[in-house]
């Protein structure tokens, strides 16, 4: 860090202004310095904060000091309807530089001002400033070195923020991350009340560890934050829809259109269901949903139930699934569930319905294709006949699903009142009186349009190659299926 001078507005108030800054951050780094000097402050560090890859970020979660969901670390139920329902790693990592920098305080004996490099000051910071120091002078404030002090100076832009309102001081909370005030003495003790993250850091610093006696809330704010309060700049913690109308009025279209598939996939609320239902497309994802169904459980297929969902996508941890119903399936990253049922089909018979799928549903074979290079390190245009192509898709995607370790294996053909008895010996309610019922969803339409499933002849499967030959015979033996090849 580098020191100038110049406290600008903030001379007697504070001895040391300090940035919150993610190294990254260029467009913010760049406007803040010209608008800070606006107000005399040329004297300010850049305080580098952590983004969620950062070892110190990652040591927490490995000390196991971050609360996962479920609950909800808000309002502590498994399902509510608040908006961010879990601590997300770019929020974890916040709390940590906030940290760093009360460490930074505790240190040394400077009053100091922390800012978010989001920061904005209104025209009136000044004579809220001059408001300040005058009391301080007249010990009307309490605000030195040895005391225990935390002022609040600006938040999110709202009805406070207008400039003709008188000053006054008042201990109402507000969540003053992007511009607070605070003494040494308050900074540890910020630093001894910490035992685990199981909050953001606002409600932490603003409402945990502050209170009427610590701290002071200064009317009117002297400045707000420009990611939240008006999209100018992006948010790096929960990307917000006000920046499309800022993008849209730029013309900045394909800021915008990056802006809404992050909107679109950013995960801020997780849903808590006890079910998850995966397998191969065409391999009774859609049954297994029925059987539940039928034996009085709530499984959604493609879409959450009361008791979970069935979903193919599901296998893997995709930012976005293609065949989503509803929020619930539109990731499996904001899922969190109990049991993992995988399902699985006789390849006899899977193989042709998987070769119509490839054809006729490119969207779900280049879902599969991207996640299976990604994760096996095969490429399924490596393989060179529809036949291959399937059952490499096929004995691939079950691999991935198997190192995830499912707590139970249904084979769709002979496993019904299996699943119910696994069901119940976990404390569903569960009914076997209703399980005969037929193929579900065996005559699918692509596009609208009905395709006969292909025919395989034997020699179609004697020309497999040697690695769609062993994948088949490993499927084969581990879920107890007659192999295709012995026939031949």
């Amino acid at each position: 860090m580098t020191r100038s001078t110049g406290l600008g507005i903030f001379e007697g108030i504070v001895d040391r202004v300090i940035v919150l800054s993610l190294p990254k951050a260029t467009e913010r780094r760049e406007r803040l310095p010209q608008h800070l000097a606006e107000f005399g402050i040329t004297c300010f560090d850049w305080h580098d904060a952590f983004s969620p890859e950062d070892p110190e970020v990652q040591e927490l979660y490995n000390m196991d000091l971050v609360a996962d969901f479920p609950p909800c670390f808000r309002c502590g139920k498994e399902r509510c309807d608040c908006e961010n329902n879990t601590l997300i790693p770019a929020q974890v990592a916040n709390f940590a530089s906030h940290m760093d920098i009360w460490k930074t305080v505790s240190e040394r004996s400077e009053k100091t001002l922390v800012l978010e490099d989001d920061v904005f000051f209104h025209p009136w910071a000044g004579r809220v400033a001059y408001q300040i120091l005058k009391r301080i002078k007249k010990n009307r404030l309490e605000f030195s070195a040895q005391t225990e002090m935390l002022l609040r100076l600006g938040w999110a832009r709202s009805r406070d923020h207008r400039p003709f309102r008188w000053f006054r001081t008042s201990t109402k909370c507000r969540m003053s991350n992007p511009c607070y005030a605070l003494t040494p003495a308050f900074a540890d003790k910020l630093l001894t009340s910490f035992t685990r993250m199981d909050t953001t850091s606002d409600i932490f610093l603003h409402i945990v560890v502050a209170n009427n006696s610590n701290s002071l809330t200064i009317q009117p704010p002297m400045a707000s934050e420009l990611s939240w309060s008006e999209g100018s700049l992006a948010s790096y913690i929960h990307p917000k829809a006000n920046r499309l109308e800022y993008l849209a009025q730029q013309g900045r279209l394909e800021d915008k259109e990056e802006h809404e598939r992050r909107l679109r996939q950013h995960v801020q609320y997780v849903f808590s269901r006890p079910i998850l239902c995966i397998g191969h497309p065409r391999t009774g994802t859609g049954y297994v949903a029925e059987i539940c169904k039928r034996a009085g459980l709530d499984v959604g297929h493609e879409k959450g139930g009361r008791d979970g969902i069935s979903s193919w996508m599901f296998a893997v941890d995709a930012e976005e699934n293609p065949w989503a119903l509803d929020q619930i399936a539109r990731t499996r990253r904001a899922l969190r569930w109990q049991l993992m049922i995988q399902t699985v089909r006789d390849p006899e018979t899977a193989i042709p319905s998987i070769i119509r799928e490839n054809r006729h549903a490119p969207a779900s074979y280049a879902f599969r294709r991207a996640h299976i290079l990604e994760q096996t390190g095969f490429d399924l245009n490596c393989f060179e006949t529809d036949i291959e192509k399937a059952v490499a898709s096929l004995c691939l995607w079950s691999q991935i699903i198997r190192k995830q370790k499912p707590s139970f294996l249904f084979r769709i053909e002979r496993d019904a009142e299996e699943l119910i008895d696994f069901l119940r010996s976990e404390g569903f309610v569960a009914s076997k009186e209703d399980l005969d019922i037929g193929p579900i969803n065996s005559e699918k339409l692509y596009q609208g349009v009905h395709y006969e499933k292909p025919k395989i002849s034997e020699a179609e499967w004697g020309i497999l190659g040697k690695d769609c030959r062993n994948f088949l015979t490993e499927y084969c033996d581990l879920y107890g299926y007659t192999n295709p090849l012995l026939a031949i």
